[in-house]
């Protein structure tokens, strides 16, 4: 047997609204409605990204040797020399990179010096235990 497929439409009646309930909206309010969204979405989005632009656009115009700094793929690193458009950066001891200039993002956060802690040995039975395996 094949099934038949059954099509069903609705018809809807709408009644007519009372011309006295229908709202009507001058053109020129709704045109200040545009402008202020436009200038909201500009006020919330574009306006705190150009502040933004404006700030790593100063900091790599104010890099200076010895500047520890963030790039972009998130790698710390110390400024050793700059030309005008390119950066070295050690970013271990004795490895040393080369990037655009633009790549810097940030400078690095200040690290406090650890006062006085020394590490604590762990010994053989302070460590994580591995209930799974039993020793024979």
């Amino acid at each position: 047997m094949r099934a038949r497929s059954v099509a069903c439409t609705t018809v809807l009646t709408t009644h007519p609204v009372p011309e006295s309930r229908v709202l009507h909206v001058p053109a020129e309010l709704q045109l200040l409605v545009i402008v202020i969204a436009l200038f909201g979405f500009w006020a919330i989005v574009m306006r705190p990204a150009r502040v933004q632009q404006r700030r790593v656009a100063q900091l790599q115009e104010e890099l200076a040797v010895g500047d520890e700094v963030i790039i972009s793929a998130g790698i710390f690193g110390t400024v050793v020399s700059i030309d005008d458009d390119r950066v070295q950066l050690e970013i271990a001891p004795g490895t040393v990179v080369t990037a655009a200039r633009q790549v810097v993002i940030r400078r690095a956060p200040e690290v406090p010096e650890a006062q006085d802690a020394a590490p604590q040995d762990a010994g053989p039975d302070d460590g994580p235990h591995d209930s799974t395996t039993e020793e024979d």
